[in-house]
C-alpha cells in the first residue's frame, strides 16, 4: 500500500516541475483556475493518511532508513523554495500583483502599496506561480519519498549507502 501512495504522488511532482518551467514562458496562476485546488487537495491526500500510520511511531526519526540522495534532494528542494519564497517577497514588496479598478497594483492586505505596469503585474504573476509550484514540488516529493521508504526504528538494520 505504501508503494501505491508513493506512486500517487508522482503525478503532483510531475506536475509541479511542469508548471514551474511554464511559469517562466508565460503561465501564471490566475491561467491555472480551479486546477491549483487540486495540487493543493493531493498534498493533502497524501500527507493526511501519512501522519496518521506514522503517528504510532512517535520515536522514530522519520529520516532515518532513506537513501543519502533523498535526503540531499529534499534539502535542495527545500533550498529552492526558501530562495523563491524570499525571492518573491523581495520583488513584491511583501505584496500581491492584484488588478483593482483596472490598475495594476500591489496589494497588502486590502492596502495598496504602488502601482506597476502590466510588465510588472506578469513578471510577480510569474513569482507568484513559482513560489506555489516548488512548494507543491517539495511537498509531493517529499510525500513520495515518505511513503517509499518508510522511517526505520532502533532495531532495523540498515545497509550503507
Amino acid at each position: 500500500m505504501r508503494k501505491v501512495m508513493a506512486v500517487a504522488a508522482a503525478p503532483g511532482l510531475i506536475a509541479g516541475v511542469y508548471i514551474l518551467i511554464a511559469s517562466f514562458f508565460g503561465l501564471t496562476m490566475n491561467q491555472l483556475g480551479r486546477r491549483v485546488f487540486l495540487l493543493h487537495l493531493g498534498v493533502f491526500a497524501l500527507f493526511i493518511p501519512l501522519i496518521f500510520i506514522e503517528r504510532r511511531h512517535k520515536w522514530v526519526d522519520p529520516f532515518r532508513g532513506k537513501p543519502s540522495w533523498v535526503l540531499r534532494s529534499m534539502k535542495i528542494l527545500f533550498l529552492l523554495f526558501v530562495v523563491v519564497f524570499f525571492s518573491f517577497l523581495a520583488l513584491s514588496h511583501a505584496a500581491m500583483p492584484d488588478i483593482i479598478n483596472g490598475q495594476y497594483v500591489l496589494n497588502s492586505h486590502g492596502k495598496i502599496v504602488g502601482e506597476i505596469s502590466e510588465r510588472e503585474y506578469l513578471f510577480l504573476k510569474g513569482w507568484e506561480l513559482r513560489l506555489f509550484a516548488s512548494g507543491w514540488i517539495l511537498a509531493y516529493f517529499t510525500a513520495m519519498m515518505d511513503w517509499w521508504f518508510p522511517p526505520q526504528d532502533e532495531w532495523t538494520v540498515i545497509m550503507p549507502d
